[in-house]
Protein backbone atom coordinates (compact mmCIF):
# COMPACT_ATOMS: atom_id res chain seq x y z
CA UNK A 1 0.00 0.00 0.00
CA UNK A 2 2.02 3.33 -0.81
CA UNK A 3 0.60 6.49 0.18
CA UNK A 4 2.78 9.25 -1.15
CA UNK A 5 3.42 10.52 1.79
CA UNK A 6 6.71 9.50 4.17
CA UNK A 7 6.00 6.71 6.92
CA UNK A 8 7.19 7.00 10.76
CA UNK A 9 9.15 4.84 12.44
CA UNK A 10 7.71 4.02 16.25
CA UNK A 11 11.30 3.19 18.47
CA UNK A 12 10.26 1.48 21.88
CA UNK A 13 12.63 0.57 24.59
CA UNK A 14 11.10 -2.59 25.37
CA UNK A 15 8.38 -4.03 27.78
CA UNK A 16 5.65 -2.02 26.66
CA UNK A 17 2.09 -2.52 28.18
CA UNK A 18 0.55 -5.11 25.95
CA UNK A 19 -3.22 -4.62 27.28
CA UNK A 20 -5.86 -2.95 25.15
CA UNK A 21 -5.71 0.71 25.57
CA UNK A 22 -2.23 0.82 26.15
CA UNK A 23 -1.20 3.95 24.72
CA UNK A 24 2.28 3.14 22.50
CA UNK A 25 0.95 0.23 20.73
CA UNK A 26 -2.94 2.05 20.16
CA UNK A 27 -0.59 4.75 18.93
CA UNK A 28 1.32 2.01 15.99
CA UNK A 29 -2.43 0.86 15.16
CA UNK A 30 -3.73 3.72 14.85
CA UNK A 31 -0.60 4.68 12.28
CA UNK A 32 -1.33 1.97 10.75
CA UNK A 33 -5.15 2.48 9.69
CA UNK A 34 -6.76 1.34 12.20
CA UNK A 35 -9.65 -0.80 11.26
CA UNK A 36 -7.79 -0.80 7.93
CA UNK A 37 -3.78 -1.70 8.96
CA UNK A 38 -2.31 -4.90 7.80
CA UNK A 39 0.13 -5.49 10.30
CA UNK A 40 3.39 -7.70 9.74
CA UNK A 41 5.04 -9.00 12.86
CA UNK A 42 8.90 -9.60 12.03
CA UNK A 43 9.79 -12.58 14.93
CA UNK A 44 13.13 -13.06 14.13
CA UNK A 45 14.73 -11.77 17.38
CA UNK A 46 12.92 -13.78 19.52
CA UNK A 47 13.13 -17.56 20.67
CA UNK A 48 9.05 -17.99 21.07
CA UNK A 49 7.76 -16.38 17.65
CA UNK A 50 4.44 -18.62 18.31
CA UNK A 51 3.72 -16.94 22.01
CA UNK A 52 5.07 -13.20 21.10
CA UNK A 53 2.95 -13.30 18.07
CA UNK A 54 0.10 -14.37 19.69
CA UNK A 55 0.29 -11.94 21.95
CA UNK A 56 0.24 -8.92 19.13
CA UNK A 57 -2.31 -10.53 17.43
CA UNK A 58 -4.39 -10.01 20.83
CA UNK A 59 -4.21 -6.68 21.26
CA UNK A 60 -4.15 -5.39 18.17
CA UNK A 61 -7.04 -7.49 17.70
CA UNK A 62 -8.49 -5.60 20.98
CA UNK A 63 -7.77 -2.43 19.18
CA UNK A 64 -9.67 -3.11 15.80
CA UNK A 65 -6.65 -3.93 13.49
CA UNK A 66 -8.52 -7.52 11.44
CA UNK A 67 -5.12 -8.54 9.47
CA UNK A 68 -1.95 -9.08 11.77
CA UNK A 69 0.80 -11.75 10.19
CA UNK A 70 4.39 -12.94 11.21
CA UNK A 71 6.71 -12.50 8.95
CA UNK A 72 9.21 -15.23 9.27
CA UNK A 73 12.64 -15.04 8.63
CA UNK A 74 15.50 -17.38 10.07
CA UNK A 75 17.94 -16.94 6.98
CA UNK A 76 19.09 -14.80 4.36
CA UNK A 77 17.47 -16.39 1.77
CA UNK A 78 13.83 -16.09 3.74
CA UNK A 79 15.39 -12.50 3.83
CA UNK A 80 15.34 -12.12 -0.15
CA UNK A 81 12.64 -14.12 -1.14
CA UNK A 82 10.13 -13.13 -3.31
CA UNK A 83 7.13 -14.15 -0.67
CA UNK A 84 8.90 -11.85 2.01
CA UNK A 85 8.76 -8.73 -0.19
CA UNK A 86 5.09 -9.63 -1.41
CA UNK A 87 4.18 -9.31 2.19
CA UNK A 88 6.02 -6.13 3.00
CA UNK A 89 4.90 -4.67 -0.13
CA UNK A 90 1.05 -5.28 0.91
CA UNK A 91 1.83 -4.21 4.61
CA UNK A 92 0.37 -0.52 6.58
CA UNK A 93 2.88 -1.57 9.94
CA UNK A 94 5.96 -3.44 10.30
CA UNK A 95 6.46 -4.56 13.87
CA UNK A 96 10.09 -5.84 14.67
CA UNK A 97 9.59 -7.59 18.35
CA UNK A 98 12.48 -8.12 20.69
CA UNK A 99 14.77 -10.82 21.49
CA UNK A 100 18.43 -11.47 20.86
CA UNK A 101 19.28 -8.56 18.15
CA UNK A 102 22.35 -10.55 17.27
CA UNK A 103 19.68 -12.88 15.07
CA UNK A 104 18.53 -9.42 13.03
CA UNK A 105 21.71 -9.12 11.74
CA UNK A 106 20.94 -11.87 8.83
CA UNK A 107 18.11 -9.14 7.76
CA UNK A 108 21.02 -5.74 6.88
CA UNK A 109 21.94 -5.68 3.89
CA UNK A 110 19.22 -7.93 2.52
CA UNK A 111 16.51 -7.71 -0.02
CA UNK A 112 13.73 -6.55 2.28
CA UNK A 113 16.35 -4.71 3.90
CA UNK A 114 16.42 -1.97 1.33
CA UNK A 115 12.47 -2.64 0.60
CA UNK A 116 11.69 -1.43 4.17
CA UNK A 117 13.83 1.37 3.61
CA UNK A 118 11.99 2.59 0.22
CA UNK A 119 8.57 1.44 1.95
CA UNK A 120 9.01 3.89 4.70
CA UNK A 121 9.77 6.94 2.66
CA UNK A 122 6.44 6.26 0.97
CA UNK A 123 4.02 5.97 4.04
CA UNK A 124 5.03 2.48 5.77
CA UNK A 125 5.15 2.85 9.64
CA UNK A 126 8.20 0.55 11.46
CA UNK A 127 8.40 0.07 14.89
CA UNK A 128 10.45 -2.19 17.11
CA UNK A 129 10.71 -2.95 20.31
CA UNK A 130 14.11 -3.90 22.54
CA UNK A 131 16.18 -5.64 20.12
CA UNK A 132 13.97 -4.56 17.30
CA UNK A 133 14.87 -1.04 18.26
CA UNK A 134 18.28 -0.78 18.54
CA UNK A 135 18.17 -2.78 15.12
CA UNK A 136 16.90 0.57 13.72
CA UNK A 137 19.87 2.07 13.14
CA UNK A 138 22.66 2.34 10.89
CA UNK A 139 24.48 0.70 14.23
CA UNK A 140 22.75 -1.39 16.25
CA UNK A 141 24.10 -2.53 20.17
CA UNK A 142 24.79 -6.11 20.55
CA UNK A 143 25.66 -6.44 24.13
CA UNK A 144 27.59 -5.45 26.78
CA UNK A 145 27.74 -4.17 30.47
CA UNK A 146 29.68 -2.52 33.07
CA UNK A 147 30.41 0.44 34.65
CA UNK A 148 32.94 2.41 32.82
CA UNK A 149 32.74 4.14 29.57
CA UNK A 150 35.32 1.70 28.10
CA UNK A 151 35.28 0.60 24.20
CA UNK A 152 35.25 -3.18 26.06
CA UNK A 153 31.52 -2.06 27.85
CA UNK A 154 29.60 -2.36 24.80
CA UNK A 155 29.55 -4.56 21.41
CA UNK A 156 27.85 -2.89 18.26
CA UNK A 157 27.31 -4.17 14.71
CA UNK A 158 25.95 -2.88 11.43
CA UNK A 159 22.05 -1.99 11.86
CA UNK A 160 18.68 -1.64 9.49
CA UNK A 161 19.98 1.74 8.62
CA UNK A 162 16.11 3.13 9.31
CA UNK A 163 17.27 5.51 11.77
CA UNK A 164 20.67 6.09 10.46
CA UNK A 165 21.68 9.39 12.41
CA UNK A 166 20.83 7.70 15.97
CA UNK A 167 22.15 5.03 18.07
CA UNK A 168 19.32 3.27 20.01
CA UNK A 169 19.83 1.61 23.23
CA UNK A 170 16.83 0.12 25.46
CA UNK A 171 15.58 -0.87 28.53
CA UNK A 172 17.72 1.86 29.77
CA UNK A 173 16.50 3.22 33.12
CA UNK A 174 16.07 0.21 34.10
CA UNK A 175 19.28 -1.66 33.42
CA UNK A 176 21.36 1.51 34.33
CA UNK A 177 22.65 1.13 30.40
CA UNK A 178 24.29 5.29 30.26
CA UNK A 179 27.30 3.92 30.49
CA UNK A 180 27.16 1.66 27.48
CA UNK A 181 25.40 4.17 25.54
CA UNK A 182 28.04 6.28 26.29
CA UNK A 183 30.74 3.90 25.40
CA UNK A 184 29.04 3.32 21.77
CA UNK A 185 28.54 7.24 21.32
CA UNK A 186 32.51 7.76 21.03
CA UNK A 187 33.04 5.36 18.75
CA UNK A 188 30.82 7.81 16.69
CA UNK A 189 30.62 10.84 18.78
CA UNK A 190 28.51 12.85 15.17
CA UNK A 191 25.29 10.20 16.15
CA UNK A 192 23.43 11.24 18.50
CA UNK A 193 22.44 8.24 20.99
CA UNK A 194 18.87 7.41 22.47
CA UNK A 195 18.32 5.20 25.62
CA UNK A 196 14.71 4.83 25.87
CA UNK A 197 12.91 3.47 29.15
CA UNK A 198 10.70 0.76 28.90
CA UNK A 199 6.96 0.91 27.89
CA UNK A 200 8.17 4.51 26.21
CA UNK A 201 8.93 5.38 22.70
CA UNK A 202 9.94 8.09 20.48
CA UNK A 203 7.64 8.77 17.26
CA UNK A 204 10.19 9.72 14.38
CA UNK A 205 8.75 11.70 11.49
CA UNK A 206 11.02 13.45 9.51
CA UNK A 207 13.76 14.83 11.34
CA UNK A 208 11.24 15.15 14.24
CA UNK A 209 10.67 12.91 17.27
CA UNK A 210 8.06 12.86 20.04
CA UNK A 211 8.55 11.01 23.21
CA UNK A 212 5.68 8.44 24.62
CA UNK A 213 4.93 6.22 27.13
CA UNK A 214 5.71 6.18 30.72
CA UNK A 215 9.45 6.69 31.05
CA UNK A 216 12.48 8.71 29.94
CA UNK A 217 14.39 9.21 26.61
CA UNK A 218 17.96 10.04 27.12
CA UNK A 219 19.31 11.72 24.34
CA UNK A 220 23.41 11.88 24.20
CA UNK A 221 24.88 14.83 22.20
CA UNK A 222 28.81 14.37 21.88
CA UNK A 223 28.99 16.26 18.67
CA UNK A 224 31.10 18.76 20.24
CA UNK A 225 32.79 16.76 23.15
CA UNK A 226 36.63 15.91 23.35
CA UNK A 227 37.37 11.94 23.35
CA UNK A 228 40.27 10.11 23.88
CA UNK A 229 39.72 6.53 23.88
CA UNK A 230 42.88 4.81 26.07
CA UNK A 231 45.21 2.60 24.70
CA UNK A 232 43.49 -0.32 25.95
CA UNK A 233 39.63 -1.12 25.66
CA UNK A 234 39.27 -1.64 29.24
CA UNK A 235 40.55 1.30 30.32
CA UNK A 236 38.00 4.26 30.81
CA UNK A 237 37.33 6.76 27.78
CA UNK A 238 37.97 10.57 28.79
CA UNK A 239 34.86 12.71 27.38
CA UNK A 240 34.45 15.90 27.88
CA UNK A 241 31.62 18.17 27.08
CA UNK A 242 28.99 15.72 26.45
CA UNK A 243 24.98 16.91 26.19
CA UNK A 244 22.42 14.69 28.69
CA UNK A 245 18.59 15.64 27.58
CA UNK A 246 16.21 13.82 29.88
CA UNK A 247 13.04 14.04 27.66
CA UNK A 248 9.39 12.19 29.57
CA UNK A 249 6.42 12.23 27.47
CA UNK A 250 5.34 14.99 25.43
CA UNK A 251 8.63 16.31 24.95
CA UNK A 252 10.09 16.49 21.26
CA UNK A 253 13.32 16.52 19.95
CA UNK A 254 14.74 18.38 16.52
CA UNK A 255 17.22 15.76 15.29
CA UNK A 256 18.37 18.26 12.69
CA UNK A 257 18.91 21.04 14.97
CA UNK A 258 19.67 18.75 18.29
CA UNK A 259 17.68 20.73 20.26
CA UNK A 260 14.63 19.47 22.87
CA UNK A 261 11.28 20.83 23.42
CA UNK A 262 8.52 20.49 25.74
CA UNK A 263 5.61 19.65 22.95
CA UNK A 264 2.25 19.56 23.41
CA UNK A 265 1.34 15.92 24.75
CA UNK A 266 0.91 13.27 22.14
CA UNK A 267 1.06 15.89 19.28
CA UNK A 268 0.81 14.45 16.06
CA UNK A 269 3.19 15.54 13.29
Amino acid sequence: MYTGKPGRLLIIGGAEDRCCGAGILERFADLCGGGKARIVVVTTATGAPDQVLAEYEQVFTKLGVKEVAELPISGRADADSAAARDMLDSATGVLFSGGDQSRLRTLVGSKINGQLRERLADGLIVAGTSAGATALGRTMILGGKGPEVATATVRTGPGLGLMPNMLIDMHFGERGRLPRLLSAITLDPDRLGAGIDENTAICVHGDRFEVLGSGVVSVVDAASATVVHAGSDSDPITLFDVRLHLLPAGCVFDISSRSPAIGPAHARY
